[in-house]
């Protein structure tokens, strides 16, 4: 179930992989907490970078950096 989506993010650059993180973040960054942490668990198990990244700009974007 996760090793498709974790292929394609592993085929991506580095402005590729933020630009997925930053939008991912707009978008989920108004969901409840849990929601957002259910989230980043997901794309971890797809990759480990990818729930990281994700956690990183979620705490941007709910610091206003984002």
């Amino acid at each position: 179930m996760w090793q498709q989506p974790g292929d394609l993010f592993r085929k991506m650059n580095a402005a590729q992989t933020q630009a997925l993180f930053d939008n991912t973040a707009r978008q989920v960054g108004q969901a409840s907490k849990h929601i957002q942490e259910r989230h980043v668990a997901n794309c971890s198990k797809a990759d480990p970078a990818y729930g990281k990244g994700v956690a990183e700009a979620l705490a941007r974007f709910a610091a206003g950096k984002l």
